[in-house]
């Protein structure tokens, strides 16, 4: 899940005729004070991460002016929030806030669920935890969605005001709806407020949405790499493949052994993973590679990473039977990176267990290279897996003596 930042949520909901207070990012004091200066009624300044339970942590500031917004901004940025850096705040506009409520849409199992209570605010865990005969909670059938009658009965069994449901059960709805267009799997809304003047205002919202629907959300797929950094260099390049090219997902993740796996992930990668843990090898990454056709670059952009890892002494291209991609684009990337970057194989050892179509061509590529081994048709997985853990053992013997 893909936590978004709460001017992402709260742009979403407005843009879906949802309430939402007027409020804007701000990386530095005086954008804030700025921001401010079109609050009559003064601002709520806030820490723009990822994450809940910033009130709690000090981390939320009443402002009543300007100068108090431009305060409280320079005492967040540049500070850490729940294991999370401060570079911007979001400012907004204050409600009066009569009555505060608390509402959730997940998506966790076969079905979506809602949650309500007429609890809300920043004690809304203790009302979770200690009360929970006031929550309502009620899975919701995907094919039907959820029709203001349904709503309606929901906020009935929570004890809401009969006066107020029909707006709230149509709010719920549309609700619902926004969740559903954003490939939401979490939409938290705390608190949903009954104003001074009995309007609804949605004050406080967060959403977490599916990373495998960014395709569909450019806006947000440029700031997921921001939102949930990667730990190097290499990670981050596939990560930027994985959004910038087309095709199927690619993923790397480096772990701390010497020897790479070229997969295509799933149960045959995981398997290879683990096999390697037995047989006394230390996989140096976790990969998903995509079936690869003509367009090689989200391949390349992986096996690129893998190569560029320092810890690398050994590399494992192990595939199940090849029936969605051509074996010689995969020996021939491998070929074309190993020549870019100067890589001498009699020092690396390789060991490809890949059959299919263009196989031929593929044991050509590698024919006469010192330490590549192209296994032979009945090899099993595991037997190339123990190939690998053994050549990289020797070639390390070797470098220390």
């Amino acid at each position: 899940m893909l936590p978004l930042t709460e001017d992402l949520a709260k742009d979403w909901l407005r843009e879906h005729g949802l309430p939402v207070p007027r409020g804007a990012a701000a990386a530095s004091p005086a954008e804030a004070a700025r921001i401010a200066g079109d609050m009559p009624d003064g601002a709520v300044v806030k820490a723009l991460i990822p994450i809940g339970r910033r009130g709690k942590a000090g981390a939320v500031h009443l402002a009543a002016n300007p100068d108090e917004c431009r305060a409280a901004a320079a005492g967040l940025l540049g500070t850490s929030v729940n294991g999370h850096a401060v570079r911007r705040v979001y400012v907004e506009e204050r409600i009066a806030i009569r009555d505060e409520h608390y509402l959730s849409l997940s998506l966790r199992g076969p079905q979506p669920e809602i949650l309500i209570t007429r609890g809300g605010g920043i004690d809304i865990e203790e009302v979770m935890r200690n009360r929970p005969e006031r929550l309502v909670r009620a899975a919701i059938d995907p094919l039907r969605g959820l029709p203001a009658g349904n709503a309606t009965k929901l906020l009935q069994r929570a004890g809401f005001d009969a006066a107020l449901c029909p707006r709230l059960a149509e709010l719920t709805v549309a609700l619902y709806d926004a969740f559903c267009a954003a490939d939401a799997l979490l939409l938290e809304i705390n608190p949903l407020a009954v104003t001074g003047s009995g309007s609804l205002m949605l004050v406080g919202a967060m959403m977490g949405v599916d990373e495998h629907a960014l395709f569909r959300h450019a806006a947000w797929a440029d700031v997921a790499a921001a939102v949930t950094p990667s730990r190097n260099p290499r990670e981050h390049s596939v990560a930027v493949a994985n959004r910038e090219f087309p095709g199927g997902e690619c993923q790397y993740v480096e772990l701390a052994g010497d020897i790479g796996l070229l997969v295509g992930g799933g149960g045959a990668g995981l398997y290879q993973h683990d096999i390697m843990l037995e047989l006394g090898g230390r996989p140096a990454n976790h990969c998903v590679t995509p079936p690869t056709g003509t367009d090689n670059r989200k391949l390349k952009a992986v096996l690129a990473a893998i190569l560029d890892n320092p810890q690398l002494k050994g590399l494992l291209v192990g595939f199940n039977f090849a029936q969605m991609a051509r074996t010689d684009i995969r020996v021939c990337t491998l070929m074309e990176l190993l020549e870019e970057k100067r890589i001498d194989t009699a020092r690396l050892p390789v060991v490809i267990r890949l059959f299919g179509a263009g196989e031929q061509a593929s044991r050509a590529m590698v024919a006469g290279y010192p330490n590549i081994h192209y296994v032979s048709r009945g090899t099993t997985l595991k037997e190339a897996v123990r190939l690998i853990v053994e050549l990289t053992a020797r070639a390390s013997t070797k470098a220390v003596a």
